[in-house]
């Protein structure tokens, strides 16, 4: 399929001065091009994604975006009026609505996870100098509300159903451990034990988890598809990874040269890279959205 793919994906890269933040890569071929559009409403602590649902850019990552596409939420942003607060923005129009939601002094989300048709996934992983906390908290844009969904791990990932953490976070401990939160029903199963120091990368669109571990020069990937099946990947043993993202139709990995994708069938392929279209050819293609 990645071989075969016919799509343009929108996606963030680096800039230099006066430059739009984003634009496409169109596959096959994975030529770049910036769009000017792509700086509207601009925030200096958000990256633009891709609204397909309006057909515009707007200036948060997609995880802050709603599933119809028709809202987005602002959050710790510096163009807000009120510090720490949420937001409600319309897509189309920008208009914003301060969500009643109190502000508890010991507030522990950092990050919004995902937002979902159920409402807004927020976790505690670590943010600067501050540690990681155990939960995962579900914010109701439309009352304020946000309460605790489960306290017992430090949740990172969320999608397709799920939540995700690996702990310990240190490197050196014993043994590693992946826990799955299955958000319909609240259930927490541990679906891996390894003595590896491995990290979680992006759940994958059939509801696994892809994983990393080693360091620039000796990557190593693997997809955890069910509990306890651990399946290795062939990747480029040169690949220089940062970032990984899902989107349509599968996760998009982010390398300081390019781009790559994983798909169940196919594995990971390198689908273009930034020599030619960023300057030096050295910087990283971050998927904004779905391939269409």
């Amino acid at each position: 399929m990645t071989a075969t793919l016919n799509c343009r994906l929108p996606v963030t890269t680096i800039t230099t001065p006066g430059e739009s933040p984003a634009g496409w890569l169109t596959f096959p071929g994975g030529q770049f091009a910036r769009d000017p559009a792509s700086g509207r409403l601009r925030s200096s602590g958000h990256l633009p994604s891709y609204d397909k649902a309006i057909g515009a850019w707007v200036p948060v990552e997609y995880e802050y975006v709603s599933p119809d596409g028709a809202s987005y939420v602002l959050y710790r942003d510096e163009t807000t009026e009120v510090p720490n607060a949420f937001y409600l923005v319309d897509a189309r129009s920008g208009a914003r609505r301060l969500i009643p939601s109190a502000q508890a002094p010991d507030t522990k989300w950092q990050f919004v996870l995902d937002y979902a048709s159920e409402g807004v996934y927020l976790g505690a992983p670590g943010d600067g100098m501050a540690p990681p906390v155990p939960g995962l908290w579900l914010l109701d844009p439309k009352t304020g509300g946000i309460r605790l969904i489960d306290g017992s791990h430090v949740w990172v990932k969320v999608a397709v159903g799920a939540a995700w953490s690996i702990e310990p976070f240190a490197p050196g401990a014993a043994s590693y451990k992946v826990y799955r939160l299955d958000l319909r029903s609240g259930q927490v199963a541990t679906w891996y034990e390894t003595k590896t120091a491995i990290r979680p990368l992006s759940p994958t669109p059939e509801g696994g988890l892809l994983i990393v571990y080693g360091e620039v020069g000796s990557i190593h990937l693997a997809v955890l598809t069910e509990p306890n099946v651990y399946l290795p990947l062939n990747v480029p043993s040169d690949l220089k990874l940062g970032n990984a993202r899902l989107a349509r139709p599968g996760v998009w990995l982010s390398l300081t040269d390019g781009i790559a994708l994983y798909t169940k069938t196919e594995g990971v392929r390198v689908m273009a890279s930034s020599a030619g279209y960023v300057p030096g050819g050295f910087g990283y293609y971050d998927a904004a959205g779905g391939c269409w």
